[in-house]
């Protein structure tokens, strides 16, 4: 998985269509992107927040899977 830096800095709003895991760990998105931006785009230097950011949506997942029943691969 690589992640490229594409913005200009500014903030956009989220779309309402957005999967929960874009909507609730867009935090650790964000680190993601100033880390690589901030490293020349060396994955290997931003392991940790990376790290963080697939255990935020893991988290949400399993939260959805707990919540609804519904096993994330398969759609409502």
């Amino acid at each position: 998985m690589v992640f490229v830096y594409t913005g200009k800095g500014r903030r956009q709003a989220q779309k309402d269509d957005a999967p929960p895991e874009q909507k609730l760990c867009a935090k650790q998105a964000c680190a993601i992107q100033w880390c690589l931006a901030k490293r020349d785009h060396k994955e290997h230097l931003c392991k940790a927040v990376i790290d963080e950011w697939k255990e935020c949506c893991e988290k949400v997942r399993n939260a959805k899977i707990l919540e609804h029943g519904v096993h994330p691969n398969h759609d409502e």
